[in-house]
């Protein structure tokens, strides 16, 4: 794929610098949360769960943990004993796992999302992020292994996933343009997503309590479903898509482009493709995710 954007060594300089700023916050607040007094266990509501459901959650966790111990494996690990290196994959996928660290944000300004607390937590770490403004945030049920591996079972596979399908596409269609193929792409994860998350919803493993009824599915249930979050997050797997799809004819991605001009150390120059990815992603989840959220809590009611 012939590289679409020519980069400086001020353009690589730049987004090594703003992986290193977004690495240096999620490991500053998780931490925080980890050493501090809200690593705690939200069990509100759990002792009112049958224990069919019970046993579907622990299901859930276990079937989860596994395929993303799999990925680690097969993508990071394997890779990484056979060449001794990182392939370019396991850095996307451990960039995406990455995105975690936002995963709680779009209630920063109000509660507009739950997990159930049956699932294993350990609270949040949202308290220890700058500025946030909604109330009780060490009793956001998020920290835990079902989520914590979705973000590579399910975000980073939904990127890998969508650069596969432009891959695809491209092939089948060699003179479509790079926006036609962008928005195809789009089409597929929109789909995709909303029958993924609307399974979830009617498994109430998670929910939207607060949601604009005129845009979304069912609105008034507990599986509610908005469907501007739809868009959203197929928005961010697009942009994870063309992170890996957009290379140039040495593999590289956008980010990362340039950085053999900074004269690295040998030793940190995989560290540094993974800040410059993971940076990336998280400027992508931001605003293609949680800005957008920001707006929506403004103009959400509850069921």
């Amino acid at each position: 794929m012939p590289p679409l954007i020519t980069t400086t060594p001020t353009a690589a300089k730049l987004w090594l610098a703003n992986g290193a700023f977004w690495f240096c916050l999620a490991i500053y607040c998780w931490g925080s949360w980890i050493f501090g007094p809200n690593f705690v266990t939200n069990t509100i509501g759990r002792e009112d769960a049958p224990d069919s459901y019970v046993t579907l959650v622990r299901a859930c966790e276990i079937a989860n943990t596994i395929f993303g111990l799999l990925i680690v494996w097969f993508f990071m690990l394997k890779p990484k004993l056979r060449t001794g290196k990182f392939s370019f994959d396991g850095l996307f996928f451990l960039a995406a796992w990455m995105m975690y660290f936002q995963e709680p944000w779009l209630n920063y300004n109000g509660q507009q999302f739950m997990y159930n607390t049956v699932l294993i937590n350990f609270g949040s770490w949202c308290g220890y992020i700058p500025g946030w403004n909604s109330p009780y945030p060490e009793r956001i049920p998020v920290g835990g292994p079902l989520v914590m591996f979705c973000y590579i079972t399910y975000v980073g596979m939904a990127g890998y996933l969508g650069s596969r399908f432009m891959a695809w596409y491209k092939a089948k269609k060699p003179n479509i343009t790079n926006l036609h193929l962008v928005g195809a792409t789009f089409t597929v994860l929109v789909v995709g997503d909303t029958i993924f998350e609307s399974l979830l919803m009617r498994l109430n493993i998670m929910g939207y309590p607060s949601a604009v009824p005129e845009l979304t599915l069912w609105a008034g249930e507990y599986y509610q479903l908005p469907l501007y979050q739809e868009l959203q997050w197929a928005a961010t797997f697009t942009a994870m898509a063309c992170l890996r799809f957009f290379r140039d004819d040495q593999g590289r991605c956008i980010p990362e482009r340039g950085l053999e001009t900074l004269k690295l150390p040998t030793r940190l120059n995989t560290f540094a493709r993974f800040l410059t990815m993971m940076g990336f992603l998280q400027i992508a989840f931001l605003l293609t995710y949680n800005i957008p959220y920001f707006y929506w809590s403004t103009k959400g009611g509850s069921y």
